[in-house]
């Protein structure tokens, strides 16, 4: 059966190989940071209790996500999921549906929402090494009071709204599917891996998270606009190439 929620997606990735490599980010400075499917579900967890249990998140909440596209943007996309809260990318943390915000480091002085988190997207995951501005919490240091394990309250549904950039929201199904066209189009077989060009790719938000659950694979996240795109490919044993 085609999963129709990121949760159910992410189990059937969890009942293969769990300590198969699931996300990897390559950065403009050389850094290379790979999560196996169960440190990302594990990750995923965390944030997903901290959205539930600091924010009182529910079915339809809104986490503005002032992030580029990283590793540790895959885990606050799947945390959105778990709790069926909507991830809207450049969300404006003042609009009154936005519960929390999360923002990166290079947008430290951007609005915040009632919860304001900041992520230094350390490849590591570690906390800033400098004090934040008030009223912005480190999200490193905030998850990891929470447990790495996750059950919601009540399902979330794959009609439940999900993702939001630009114009489009995209609903759980949707966007898992919307994910299995694109690796359709680019030939990427079951559990095949995936490298996104993240500096150029339309797609690239929903590549992602969305395309490598959709194929039960794995994703390769370039954000080196200096890269040989198809070396890096290669070396990394990639399927298939999104820009």
């Amino acid at each position: 059966m085609t999963p129709t929620t990121v949760a159910s997606a992410l189990r059937t990735l969890l009942d293969g190989d769990a300590a198969q490599p699931f996300v990897t980010y390559l950065g403009p400075d050389g850094e290379r940071t790979e999560l196996s499917a169960r440190t990302f579900e594990n990750n995923v967890a965390k944030a997903a209790n901290l959205l539930r249990d600091d924010a009182d998140v529910s079915d339809g909440s809104r986490v503005a996500l002032l992030l580029r596209p990283h590793w540790q943007a895959a885990v606050w996309l799947g945390a959105c999921a778990a709790t069926g809260c909507v991830a809207w990318v450049d969300g404006d943390p003042t609009d009154p549906s936005v519960d929390v915000s999360v923002t990166g480091p290079d947008r430290l002085d951007a609005a915040r929402a009632p919860l304001a988190l900041a992520t230094a997207l350390h490849p590591f995951g570690m906390p800033f090494t400098v004090p934040l501005p008030a009223g912005l919490l480190d999200a490193a240091v905030e998850v990891r009071a929470h447990g790495d394990r996750f059950t919601p309250y009540a399902e979330v549904l794959g009609s439940s709204p999900w993702l939001t950039v630009g114009p489009r929201t995209w609903t759980q199904t949707a966007a898992l599917a919307d994910a299995a066209e694109i690796g359709a189009r680019l030939g990427l077989r079951a559990s095949g891996r995936l490298l996104v060009d993240v500096t150029t790719a339309d797609d690239a938000w929903l590549a992602t998270l969305a395309l490598p659950l959709a194929v039960a694979g794995s994703v390769v996240l370039l954000a080196d606009p200096g890269a040989d795109v198809e070396a890096v490919a290669a070396r990394e044993r990639c399927d298939a190439v999104l820009r």
